[in-house]
């Protein structure tokens, strides 16, 4: 089942691009809870039903359509610059497709004139990375140090693949630390590091977290069973 997983989603990201689109307005940032409730609802919709979360740094793409008069003759709309955090915060989390917007590295964000009176949004994901994903089912982080921590998946039908993952990216994150500290130079210690970025702990609220003891154990104990 894993397999028919991974092999489903590899498919489906392999152009590197995804798009989600959603019939709604577009709220600015300083918009009430309930209304920004309604923009989280309805990307939640949709990404909630995808299998995978995106790892890696990526771009973002929104299109705004709104018909030309209620976008000029209207006080009803907001700013295109303020429209940006509330769409990136609806699609990042858990129930999103991003782990945190610390991993977006660009946004362009414009509206276009709709004939239609009701207005949509489009939002289009470039990945920069298009193995730069995991799926959601399995997804935890390992807490190595100083805050610093890496997503991983815990393979359930062989746990010894993620403990070799696991410790893998402990004595890589080791040797980087060490280089860092011989020659202070950090992107000559980058190299030493995993291909995947590094979160801090404070980007990955609402995921499951360990600390790299915690899990070798755990898995370690399922491997007795």
């Amino acid at each position: 089942m894993s397999k028919e997983k991974w092999d489903r989603n590899r498919s489906f990201l392999s152009p590197g691009e995804l798009e989600i689109v959603i019939n709604e307005n577009p709220v600015s940032l300083q918009a009430s809870r309930r209304k920004k409730d309604i923009i989280t609802s309805a990307i939640c919709k949709v990404t909630s039903k995808c299998e995978f979360m995106l790892t890696d740094d990526v771009q973002i793409y929104i299109e705004w359509w709104i018909h030309e008069q209620d976008r000029y003759e209207s006080d009803s709309s907001a700013d295109v610059d303020n429209i940006i955090k509330p769409i990136l915060d609806a699609i990042s989390g858990p129930d999103g497709i991003l782990i945190d917007d610390c991993q977006v590295q660009a946004v362009d964000c414009r509206w276009l004139d709709f004939f239609n009176a009701e207005q949509k949004i489009n939002i289009r994901i470039k990945m920069l990375d298009h193995d730069g994903w995991l799926l959601k089912d399995g997804l935890f982080f390992v807490h190595m140090w100083n805050g610093l921590c890496y997503p991983t998946w815990m393979d359930e039908e062989n746990p010894e693949n993620t403990l070799s993952i696991v410790e893998q990216m402990e004595r890589m994150l080791m040797l980087r630390d060490e280089r860092l500290k011989q020659k202070g130079d950090y992107y000559l210690a980058r190299g030493l590091m995993p291909v995947q970025r590094i979160f801090h702990i404070s980007r990955i609220k609402g995921f499951p977290v360990f600390k790299i003891e915690e899990i070798k154990e755990k898995i370690r104990a399922m491997l007795k069973n």
